[in-house]
């Protein structure tokens, strides 16, 4: 999903392979994708800057195979409030609607003082992933559980949505429904995309390293959520898996929570 207000860029792979994690957004390479930089930039001010996250450790194996979108605000050269939807004459795609009060003039002249600044960003990581968790009982169907609530069997692929992230004075506006919208919506419209079919070499081969994959992704999502922001989730259709506890990242309480999301299954074939 790609509007004037939020842009998408697909898994970057090399071309941030020159990402240097010493340096700052604003420093790096202009051959750096702009969206990957602009999300870096939300991530260093509010991970880096307001939760004492070392710089270094802000990207991660994880950035060059993930989604990312980025969402936007249109901000006046000579104040105002921001907007963060359609600015005036465009519908809700961001395509120019026609005007009956011949007021378009006006209206460009106005947008003309306007920027578009980035002000919020989420990712979404493919499977699969080296933390080795089993999906829980209660969010998979026909799933026997384990001694601790956990699939006796851990071949069911899931996504993981993360680094969700809004600068402070661009919060309360919707965007984090925003994102979390964006990313959801297209990984359950192009599920195949997401995770791609495997061959039968590739098939066996994470069969025989006991990685998930072996199975289509049928819309299971997992979030590392910061404990303090667990009913924030919640409010999304996270539930907390109660057999992983809590543990630290970065000196923050973590806890995990899934969800499973309905997918346009004629994409998979089934």
């Amino acid at each position: 999903m790609t509007t004037e207000f939020i842009s998408m860029l697909e898994p970057p792979g090399s071309s941030i392979a020159k990402y240097d994690q010493t340096k700052l957004s604003s420093e790096q390479d202009a051959q750096i994708p702009a969206t990957f930089r602009e999300a870096m930039s939300i991530r260093e001010a509010v991970f880096v800057k307001e939760q004492g996250v070392p710089l270094e450790n802000e990207l991660d194996e994880d950035d060059p195979r993930s989604f990312h979108w980025v969402a936007y605000a249109s901000v006046g050269q000579h104040g105002g409030p921001p907007a963060t939807g359609p600015p005036p004459g465009r519908d809700t795609q961001g395509h120019r609607k026609s005007s009956s009060n011949g007021s378009d003039d006006g209206r460009r002249k106005s947008e003309s003082t306007a920027s578009r600044v980035a002000v919020g960003c989420i990712r979404l990581v493919p499977p699969p992933h080296n933390h080795g968790l089993a999906p829980p009982h209660s969010a998979l169907p026909n799933g026997g559980p384990s001694a601790d609530g956990h699939l006796l069997s851990a071949e069911e692929p899931y996504v993981k949505l993360g680094r969700l992230a809004t600068l402070p004075e661009f919060r309360k506006m919707g965007l984090s429904r925003l994102l979390i919208k964006a990313a959801l919506d297209h990984a359950a419209a192009h599920p195949e995309a997401i995770v791609p079919a495997l061959s039968p070499a590739e098939l066996e081969k994470q069969r025989l390293e006991g990685k998930a994959g072996a199975l289509p992704w049928r819309g299971l999502v997992f979030i590392h959520a910061q404990k303090q922001v667990q009913g924030f989730w919640e409010k999304y259709g996270f539930k907390v898996d109660e057999g992983m506890g809590t543990w630290d990242e970065e000196g923050i309480e973590h806890v995990g929570m899934w969800r499973r999301i309905p997918i346009k299954k004629e994409k998979l074939g089934f």
